[in-house]
């Protein structure tokens, strides 16, 4: 059990974060109620989730994740001390911040926001789930074909950060990014949303295809409901929220 706040030591991380990025340990969550739908906004292809409050909205659509040795070595989980993945996201940002700086790169004309990729990798302990992070990231707009995501690449840079996954579902994120041309880098701060199920006997568990899907609320109790936007080919993705204001350095 990950108890919300908690750093988790030795063989009981071990035991849930090294088999994947999206273990959740099934904790008991007392007194917990969905939330009403988020507000969603229909756009010219599909239904992009907004999310209030926050700069950028990333999702994980594929990740490839490795347990290490003090070594560097691939090793199986019981020998691990290392989880080392790459990801790629994909999302928005709202026109105005250090990912879309300019109404002319909208590609979201109904949320007035930039459609944003990144590719990052990560290096977390599996004993105190904390880690770096580093990667790259690009804004891209349509090229020639409008029925497919945009594409075309129009800025980009580079960014680098913390990473702390201890109080899984949640984890939160720190770091700078840097876009391309010599800009000084510029602060963010985030938070990572897990998605699980909720089972019978009220516990969490990982997700499966056909069932209800959550992400935990900040109040570590309330289940925000994973809409069908933020699902990759059926499944519930890792959700990131970055803000770019008050985050410091």
């Amino acid at each position: 059990m990950v108890p919300r706040g908690e750093v988790t030591h030795g063989t009981t991380w071990k035991r849930f974060a090294a088999w994947s990025f999206v273990a959740l340990a099934c904790g008991a969550l007392l007194g917990t109620s969905p939330a009403a739908a988020e507000p969603r906004r229909n756009l010219n292809r599909g239904v992009v989730i907004d999310i209030p409050g926050a700069d950028a909205v990333l999702y994980e659509v594929t990740e490839k994740m490795y347990l290490l040795d003090a070594n560097g070595n691939v090793v199986p989980p019981d020998l691990a001390v290392v989880r080392k993945a790459d990801a790629s996201l994909f999302g928005w940002s709202r026109v105005g911040n250090p990912l879309c700086p300019s109404s002319q790169l909208i590609t979201n004309l109904a949320l007035g926001a930039c459609s944003v990729t990144a590719d990052g990798i990560d290096n977390i302990s599996l004993w105190t789930g904390k880690g770096n992070v580093d990667g790259t990231f690009a804004v891209v707009v349509q090229d020639d074909n409008a029925s497919d995501a945009p594409e075309y690449v129009v800025m980009n840079g580079s960014f680098a950060g913390n990473m702390d996954l201890s109080i899984r579902p949640l984890g939160k994120i720190t770091g700078t990014f840097s876009a391309g041309g010599g800009s000084a880098p510029v602060p963010f701060c985030g938070t990572f949303r897990l998605p699980f199920e909720m089972q019978p006997d009220g516990k969490r568990g990982n997700p499966r295809r056909g069932n209800s899907h959550y992400y935990l609320h900040d109040d570590g109790t309330t289940l925000i409901p994973v809409q069908a936007a933020e699902k990759s080919i059926g499944m519930p993705t890792v959700r990131l929220e970055l803000k770019f204001a008050g985050c410091g350095n």
